[in-house]
């Protein structure tokens, strides 16, 4: 027989420590993308032309005339390379490929469409420029990369980053708590110089092994340690009353980063290994190879897709079949089209690697453009030779830069890239939606999203009731992104 006693104690005590909890967000699940098959042959089309690029020089990469070379017998130009996209239906302006996909307000095309629309030039016909894009409307420029994915430090690796500080602590404990979370940290005098990928894929690696937050956290840090000013709302002395602090900066890009994370980690789980670029490769390798004939259907995306590369694109496949050839050895059937392209000596990249990387760039871009007075400012960090592009054109190029390295690595598609950039987005708009009412007081944050357009996130409270926050482009309201 059982006999209860009273306790005099807490039988258990709450260890407090780590990053509470952050607010739940309205934004409803993200579905993975399902590919038509003109657009599965254009990311495909894509994949392999990166990928035969990646040994090509960065700053070479912007030449038509520069060259490729697979090996003793087999090069071609990079316009040569740009002609075999070119005669695909997804990157030809003139053709309509169907696309069963729900019409997009931006642009009334459909979601697809829009993606589309993005590899154009003014033209309507897909450059090198372009091609180069990484999901973001804006081209290169001439020094190619981001200077925050160069000027990346890790300051500290392995420590326990405990607590998230309060918005009124100090910043020196804001800069213990970056340098433990991800390594961010300020560069020093006598720190060695940044270098640069030199190639798409050293890009790769470099993003690879690269806390997707980190290179934001060191923007932040870079700006705010240089006085670069924040909104006109948000400065001391605004209508905000200085409440936009570097402890408020921090805490928004620590909520932001776990929404995107646990948002990127939801999407990945929802998608299927066979339908993964390397397992899509090899499906069309023995499709085209004729090996399965009794497999796939004549309304399968994937056949249909690669029937297109075969018909309009045939050396490109050929390119990227020697490729593998001069990498893996003499193929079990032609063309052999597997990626990513590495031998059996280099380390084939995991997908989950960078499976948030996107979805929190997005998110940590867009609060950086959004609080800083991104447009006129220009970072310049200890050891770096002159000042960078604008923050805001370094944080779109960062967001293209990892674009990019998923693609060359094969852990993710274009059309993926473009929505989980514009995934993220919607995370920071809805925190700083969150923000601006809390503060319940007049404020408009000015940033260019993703698509080139001009965002205001304005804030306006009410005569009796609470503040309301809406997003205007162009002068007109806007439904908040879902």
């Amino acid at each position: 027989m059982s006999q209860r006693t009273q306790r005099t104690h807490p039988a258990f005590r709450v260890i407090e420590g780590g990053l509470r909890a952050p607010r739940p967000l309205s934004l409803p699940g993200a579905a993975p993308i399902v590919l038509g098959a003109p657009e599965l042959a254009g990311d495909m089309a894509e994949m392999f032309a990166l990928a035969l690029m990646r040994h090509v020089p960065v700053q070479a990469l912007g030449d038509p005339h520069s060259v490729v070379e697979i090996d003793g017998t087999t090069r071609f130009t990079l316009h040569e390379l740009l002609c075999e996209l070119r005669n695909l239906s997804w990157f030809d302006a003139s053709a309509a490929p169907q696309a069963a996909v729900a019409v997009c307000s931006r642009t009334g095309l459909g979601e697809a469409g829009h993606r589309r629309q993005l590899r154009w030039n003014g033209d309507g016909q897909l450059t090198l420029r372009t091609l180069f894009r990484g999901g973001v409307m804006a081209d290169r420029p001439r020094d190619w990369l981001s200077p925050l994915l160069s000027r990346d430090i890790c300051s500290a690796q392995g420590v326990e980053a405990g607590a998230l500080p309060g918005e009124d602590q100090p910043v020196s404990d804001w800069i213990r708590w970056c340098a433990a979370h991800n390594g961010s940290g300020l560069r020093l005098p006598g720190d060695p110089r940044p270098t640069a990928p030199e190639s798409l894929a050293a890009l790769a690696a470099r993003v690879a092994a690269t806390p997707a937050s980190r290179p934001f956290f060191n923007a932040a840090l870079a700006a705010l340690g240089a006085a670069v000013p924040m909104q006109p709302g948000l400065a001391p002395g605004g209508p905000a009353g200085g409440r936009w602090g570097a402890g408020r900066v921090f805490r928004l890009l620590a909520e932001a980063e776990t929404h995107a994370r646990r948002a990127a980690l939801a999407r990945h789980a929802q998608i299927d290994r066979p339908s993964r670029p390397a397992v899509t490769a090899a499906r069309m390798a023995v499709y085209l190879g004729r090996e399965e004939l009794s497999r796939g259907g004549p309304e399968d995306p994937v056949r249909q897709a690669a029937d297109e590369l075969a018909q309009a694109a045939p050396n490109l496949l050929a390119w990227v079949s020697r490729a593998n050839t001069a990498l893996r050895g003499a193929p079990r059937c032609a063309p052999s089209l597997f990626l990513p392209l590495v031998g059996p000596e280099d380390a084939v990249p995991d997908p989950s690697d960078t499976a948030t990387h996107l979805v929190v760039a997005g998110a940590l871009a867009t609060l950086l453009k959004a609080v800083f007075a991104t447009p006129q400012q220009r970072l310049q960090s200890v050891g770096t030779p002159h000042p960078g592009h604008g923050l805001d054109r370094e944080c779109d190029l960062l967001c293209s830069d990892y674009a990019l390295a998923r693609v060359v690595a094969a852990s993710a598609y274009p059309s993926e890239n473009h929505a989980d950039l514009r995934l993220g987005q919607a995370i920071a708009l809805e925190l700083l939606r969150d923000a601006l009412v809390r503060d319940a007081v007049p404020a408009r944050l000015s940033l260019r999203d993703f698509d080139g357009r001009a965002l205001s996130v304005v804030a306006q409270p009410g005569a009796t009731g609470p503040v309301r926050v809406q997003l205007v482009a162009d002068g007109r309201g806007l439904p908040w992104p879902q």
